[in-house]
């Protein structure tokens, strides 16, 4: 689970103030291929912080590849007091055996934008994380406030296609201050879907209300395809 994280401001005045209008970035603006990792980050974006790239490799073919997460080259704060709303997109490489890289993968809509979070939303993007473990890339988003959201998606390339599959989802719903909550755990190569909920308790760990397991349609989506605003 994401540790909770509230952003504070050094301006503490600052408000938030969401766009009503998503924007996403075009992946034609992002090259085909290019030397290194930043040679993909096309004008009016940048690297998000010192965690906004991602190494391991995802296609196992024993070279190391690189994933970026993007965000809108905007200032965090407006001269009135109010956060930018900076959209994120996710960039995947593929590392070339003769050196450079070869673009993979574009998703517009996976991640979160800067205030799409709520209270536990950072405008620095600590609230999102990604990892890759024996070739599964995983997303980690965190948002809500009291009562919190922990989003975990896996992808994992299929050759086939040629494209990065969603193989599994866990969402975890929960109350920060009584506990409790539910949890669902969805395996799409198998499909089968495990949901479990809790209950606050006196002691530390809640208490299993219900714990079962279902079956649900294997569809196949794609990492372009993934929209966090429609889960």
């Amino acid at each position: 689970m994401l540790s909770a994280i509230l952003f504070l401001s050094s301006a503490a005045a600052a408000t938030p103030r969401q766009d009503d209008e998503r924007r996403f970035l075009d992946p034609k603006l992002v090259p085909a291929e290019g030397r290194a990792a930043r040679d993909f980050v096309p004008k009016g974006w940048k690297v998000e912080g010192d965690e906004g790239e991602t190494a391991g490799d995802l296609n196992r073919d024993g070279v190391p590849d690189k994933v970026l997460r993007l965000v809108e080259d905007l200032p965090v704060e407006r001269k009135d007091g109010t956060y930018n709303t900076r959209y994120r997109a996710l960039v995947v490489l593929f590392g070339q055996p003769g050196g450079g890289f070869r673009r993979a993968a574009v998703a517009t809509k996976l991640l979160g934008c800067t205030l799409c979070a709520g209270a536990l939303g950072d405008p620095e993007g600590g609230n999102v994380q990604l990892d890759i473990k024996n070739g599964v890339l995983n997303v980690h988003q965190l948002s809500g406030s009291r009562e919190a959201t922990d989003l975990t998606q896996r992808f994992r390339y299929d050759a086939a296609a040629a494209r990065f599959l969603l193989i599994g989802e866990d969402e975890d719903n929960y109350d920060r201050a009584e506990g409790g909550g539910t949890s669902v755990s969805t395996n799409y190569l198998t499909g089968l879907r495990v949901t479990k909920i809790t209950k606050p308790t006196r002691v530390e760990r809640d208490s299993v209300v219900s714990n079962k397991t279902t079956r649900v349609a294997a569809a196949r989506r794609f990492i372009e395809d993934v929209d966090y605003e429609r889960q």
